[in-house]
């Protein structure tokens, strides 16, 4: 049996996806099986990787090739993810995959694989998107469905199917971006003190299962500001005109 390993994907998990998915390549039983490698990359394409690809340490070790990484007319002296290259002329990107695999398509899945081994993680991979996919192509696949896929990816979604069904679970509150750019920071502290307790746990709802999560212990302000921004995946840098952030609006559980 041909088995299709999925990994990569555009999460934010995709190095562990990256991992997980050599893991599964190399602990098949080959006698049984025949591993085939799916590299689907961060512009959602499915590439057949070229085995050897997989035993670089990082996704960026590899894709983008290196002589694709220009920054301002120049070899760039770090290594990016490829939507970092920008908007890329579809020849480009088709030399670009060329180097480590090639392209195929869902209707071509058949030819290639029998069943799907799920290793990716987060939006795109856990949420149901590719599960829905693989179903209508009619592959199967490892894991859960879509609905449950899509309930499980959604903290916010779980939680209430769990409390309509009695299950007991945290307390917890529910914050948009929009909404912590105005609250008070200092009187939000104390009403999630009060009505949740300490400790408080802050995670985004709709990422991986450790992607940005906090855990306060102690009445502290700037660790409850700190702890918020890293689950909107806010990245802040110092400029000469002060703090400006890039946001990543979400909602977040607290």
């Amino acid at each position: 049996m041909r088995i299709g390993i999925f990994f990569g994907g555009p999460s934010r998990e995709r190095e562990v996806s990256f991992a997980g998915g050599r893991t599964i390549y190399d602990n098949l039983d080959k006698n049984l099986f025949e591993p085939v490698p799916i590299f689907v990359d961060s512009l959602g394409h499915f590439i057949l990787l070229r085995w050897e690809f997989l035993y670089k340490g990082t996704i960026r070790d590899f894709y983008p090739p290196a002589q694709f990484t220009f920054w301002e007319g120049k070899r760039s002296p770090f290594q990016v993810y490829i939507e970092s290259l920008g908007e890329l002329p579809e020849a480009e990107l088709e030399a670009i995959i060329a180097q480590v695999g090639q392209t195929i398509y869902p209707h071509q899945f058949k030819k290639y694989f029998d069943f799907a081994f799920l290793a990716l993680h987060g939006a795109q991979g856990e949420d149901g998107s590719l599960q829905g996919l693989l179903e209508w192509y009619g592959i199967p696949y490892s894991g859960s469905g879509i609905l449950p896929s899509a309930i499980g990816v959604n903290k916010i979604a779980q939680s209430a199917f769990l409390r309509d069904a009695g299950f007991a679970r945290p307390r917890q509150i529910q914050v948009s971006y929009q909404e912590w750019q105005k609250f008070d920071k200092a009187m939000l502290l104390e009403y999630l003190i009060t009505k949740i307790g300490m400790p408080l746990v802050i995670k985004s709802p709709n990422q991986g299962s450790s992607i940005g999560v906090s855990i306060i212990k102690d009445k502290d302000i700037k660790k409850l500001i700190a702890a918020v921004n890293k689950s909107f995946l806010c990245e802040r840098s110092m400029q000469a005109s002060g703090n400006r952030s890039q946001k990543h609006k979400n909602m977040i559980g607290l």
